[in-house]
């Protein structure tokens, strides 16, 4: 059996749609405003409605099921979240993680555990591209936790030998993500915007670059991951290829018509930026994975999703 935590959020709700082919799938959530995420295979899983910053909660129930595999993927997902509620995201983003090995200890090591965590981690890197041996130096909060949560799986790895996979997404497009929240999901928002005619800001011309990889892919590496991640480690996911913002505006006019305008990014991003990312995914691709869809080819499945769900 295979527990997902953040269950019904973004990633996990498209996990869940491929993986109840191989399993029973239980998806955990702290509550139901994403149930439309998975109303393509509701009578397929099974749904706990949980907070996970119960820790007694969250242990009661990962010894109740006693998953053979557990992805972590719940949290407070963005960096202006994190500062706004500090000790909430020690709670959710680090804490919930300690928890849960805990509870697979009490199991006896019987279950492999994957940590969703980010490209964040590493901060500014001095060189590019980045890769899982890159110095870490967080920038934010939320990155901070996200480390911790690393730290926490190596450790008990190495000294409980449980089964401990990390895996560092950069930055995931797709369908079933956040559109309408300007902090969370920068892609997704720029591309709603631009569908509902309105103007498409872009900081400083668009002269910088992200490792942007689309849902699909995604949810393929983490299968991936579980099949034949090596125990103890850690896996960059992203397609290792630069997308300049410059070609995203040029994108969104293409599919949308839409107006892009140059904006100087707020004093608060300049502090917490990491600047251009782009990542060595060689390590994954040793598990025989590789991304398939590409940025453009992305936006177009996004558009597609948006305008069969008449938003």
């Amino acid at each position: 059996m295979i527990l997902i935590t953040g269950g019904l959020g973004f990633l996990g709700s498209n996990l869940a749609a491929t993986l109840i082919e191989r399993d029973k799938v239980t998806l955990v959530s702290k509550g139901v405003s994403k149930m439309s995420n998975i109303s393509d295979i509701a009578g397929k899983v099974n749904i706990d409605i949980l907070d996970i910053t119960r820790s007694d909660l969250l242990r009661d129930l990962v010894l109740t099921y006693k998953p053979d595999v557990i992805f972590h993927l719940a949290g407070q997902l963005t960096s202006y979240e994190s500062f706004e509620n500090p000790l909430y995201d020690v709670d959710v983003n680090s804490k919930t993680t300690l928890v849960i090995l805990e509870a697979i200890r009490e199991l006896k090591n019987t279950c492999r555990l994957i940590l969703g965590s980010t490209f964040w981690v590493v901060g500014k890197p001095d060189k590019l591209p980045v890769n899982e041996e890159t110095p870490c130096k967080p920038q934010n909060i939320y990155a901070a936790n996200r480390l911790a949560s690393e730290n926490y799986c190596s450790i008990y790895h190495s000294v409980y030998d449980l089964d401990t996979v990390v895996m560092r997404l950069t930055n995931t497009f797709g369908i079933k993500e956040q559109y309408a929240n300007k902090k969370k999901a920068a892609l997704n928002n720029l591309l709603y915007m631009a569908m509902n005619g309105e103007n498409v800001p872009i900081y400083n011309k668009g002269n910088f670059f992200r490792d942007y990889i689309y849902i699909s892919d995604v949810v393929s590496a983490a299968e991936a991951i579980m099949d034949k991640g090596r125990s103890g480690e850690c896996y960059f996911v992203g397609t290792g290829i630069k997308t300049w913002f410059y070609d995203i505006g040029k994108w969104l006019n293409e599919l949308t018509g839409c107006t892009t305008v140059n904006v100087n990014p707020p004093e608060y991003h300049k502090r917490i930026d990491v600047g251009n990312i782009v990542v060595d995914n060689n390590k994954l691709k040793g598990l025989g994975w590789d991304y398939k869809v590409s940025v453009k080819e992305g936006l177009i499945k996004t558009l597609d999703y948006y305008k069969e769900c008449n938003l």
